[in-house]
């Protein structure tokens, strides 16, 4: 009786494996492996639809009548297809966020959701861009150290960090309120306010470049009004600089004035003619002059007045680093 029992459990499991991975079950050859009567296999299969629908997975176990196997179709409600996983993928290489082991290990089990005759395709798709995926410079694995970020977030509890600029040699020990994790252009960054200043704005710190983390046994507090939104300060950073929030006017010249809105997602489309489309943001200083000076001829600064005399100011200097030799 123990044997039997054993063979059941083996049998089943071993079908359920295979189907979970995309085979078929083909009853009349399944009954012969095993060798057992298809009455037997059928018991089985009914066992394992029960299981399916017991512990509400998101599919079922349907006959197909062309192949004349048993298999499992998925709902498309809570497990990612084929063209979903293949775009994350292709979206997390061009990331360059984490180190080439974390990345090939987290793209591999990203691939395994996929059908079993649909993963060879999607592996060798990507084959050229993973094999050549180059590591960050610094080389540090930060999943933890992000998970625990967060954890701190979620408390609402003061961190101490030792912080290492770029650059420097000796780093400096802040308090910090943190607020939230967000990822930018190849790098994680921790949002904080500094625990000294009552009122202040948000300050951008690199992840990579904290080298001890500690969560205090202190909580803060930020009125409801005041909470940090990442979608918010997204729409309105860029390049990860802060800087003061600010209203400004500018010329567009150049021929997508569509990339300007998705670039700028607070930015407004006041007139368009002549080639030429005037928009209006709101934007944090320091990280808004840096794409400004990336679209060269195309952008002209209205407002505010700051704004525009600082930019004629860092052309002029420019000038001078292409003086003729």
């Amino acid at each position: 009786m123990v044997d039997s029992q054993q063979n059941k459990g083996y049998r089943v499991i071993s079908m359920f494996d295979r189907l979970m991975d995309g085979q078929g079950i083909n009853k009349k050859q399944e009954a012969f492996t095993h060798n057992v009567g298809e009455k037997t296999i059928q018991r089985d299969l009914d066992q394992i639809r029960a299981y399916i629908e017991q512990a509400k997975l998101d599919c079922h176990l349907a006959y197909v009548r062309t192949e004349n196997v048993y298999k499992l179709t998925n709902t498309g409600k809570k497990i990612l297809s084929k063209e979903q996983v293949l775009a994350i993928v292709k979206i997390l290489i061009e990331s360059r966020a984490l180190l080439k082991t974390e990345m090939s290990d987290i793209i591999d089990k990203l691939i395994s959701i996929v059908a079993a005759d649909k993963q060879e395709f999607i592996h060798n798709i990507i084959l050229n861009e993973k094999h050549l995926y180059v590591d960050l410079n610094h080389k540090k694995s930060l999943l933890h150290l992000i998970w625990a970020i967060s954890e701190a977030i979620q408390k609402k509890k003061l961190i101490k960090i030792d912080y290492l600029r770029e650059g420097e040699s000796i780093p400096a020990e802040k308090i910090l309120k943190p607020l939230g994790v967000i990822f930018s252009e190849y790098y994680f960054y921790l949002i904080a306010y500094d625990s000294k200043h009552e009122k202040d704005l948000p300050i951008v710190y690199r992840i990579d470049c904290i080298q001890h983390f500690l969560e205090l046994d202190k909580k803060f507090q930020i009125p409801y009004s005041e909470r940090f939104q990442e979608g918010e300060f997204r729409k309105r950073i860029q390049f990860m600089h802060a800087g003061e929030l600010m209203h400004m006017k500018f010329i567009f010249k150049g021929v997508s004035p569509q990339a300007v809105l998705d670039r700028l997602p607070t930015a407004k489309m006041l007139s368009h003619k002549e080639g030429q489309c005037l928009f209006e943001a709101e934007v944090f200083g320091r990280g808004i002059k840096m794409w400004l000076l990336s679209q060269g001829a195309n952008i002209e600064v209205l407002e505010p007045l700051e704004l525009r005399e600082e930019m004629i100011g860092i052309i002029q200097s420019m000038q001078q680093n292409y003086r003729y030799i």
